[in-house]
């Protein structure tokens, strides 16, 4: 069986350097994950972006509640009229926004409100994400996997050559470390494609081999 084609968009927003992805199949339906743009100028590129590939959202899905991750929801409510998704165990965080902008000096617009994520797959048109549970980074952190194209959008928990930090509110080192080493690692092939929230792609055999942060010591 032929697999189906996967495009991804990946934008750089925000002071926090958040990845932002778009992705979109043949017929123009596309998924949004993790919106973090922060500024008008940031808003008018992805709009654009949207505008020129003649694509439509279908959802906006997010990997946890994090302040940078967040921040650009508005946007997808006002012009797609699309609520944001989130694992309910981070709800405590998004509804924290006001108080993490404060502490971040990061000025954020009034944030919409939110929905739970379906356990079950999130589906656009040729695009389908399993849903990964990925404790650590925060209690309702998760993964989306596109298991067609063996491309995970993993949030905060994995980067090349890193981690995700586990000293924010509701973060758990042993959890994250768990979730990494169960949930991604011994779960997935080492050619998938990690698609991080933070820095550039890499691979699970790459971080396997080479990421001196998972030697899975837990505390």
């Amino acid at each position: 069986m032929m697999k189906k084609k996967l495009n991804i968009k990946r934008f750089v927003f925000n002071p926090f350097q958040v990845n932002t992805y778009i992705l979109s199949d043949s017929s123009g339906r596309c998924i949004i994950i993790d919106p973090g743009c922060s500024n008008p100028s940031e808003e008018l590129e992805i709009l654009s972006f949207l505008e020129e590939n003649d694509l439509q959202p279908l959802h906006v899905l997010l990997t946890h509640g994090h302040l940078d991750h967040v921040c650009g929801t508005g946007l997808f409510y006002k012009h797609f009229d699309l609520q944001p998704a989130l694992h309910p165990a981070d709800f405590f965080l998004y509804e924290t926004i006001a108080s993490q902008s404060e502490v971040f000096s990061f000025p954020v617009p009034e944030m919409p409100p939110v929905k739970a994520l379906d356990e079950g797959p999130v589906r656009a048109g040729d695009i389908t994400l399993e849903i990964i549970p990925l404790p650590g980074h925060s209690p309702g952190g998760v993964a989306f996997y596109a298991t067609r194209q063996k491309s995970l959008f993993s949030g905060d928990i994995l980067f090349r050559g890193s981690i995700g930090r586990s000293d924010l509110p509701g973060g758990d080192y042993n959890r994250l470390m768990e979730s990494i080493q169960i949930d991604i690692l011994e779960r997935l092939d080492e050619k998938v494609k990690i698609f991080p929230g933070h820095g550039p792609e890499t691979t699970i055999g790459h971080e396997a081999r080479t990421n001196p942060f998972l030697d899975f010591s837990i505390q």
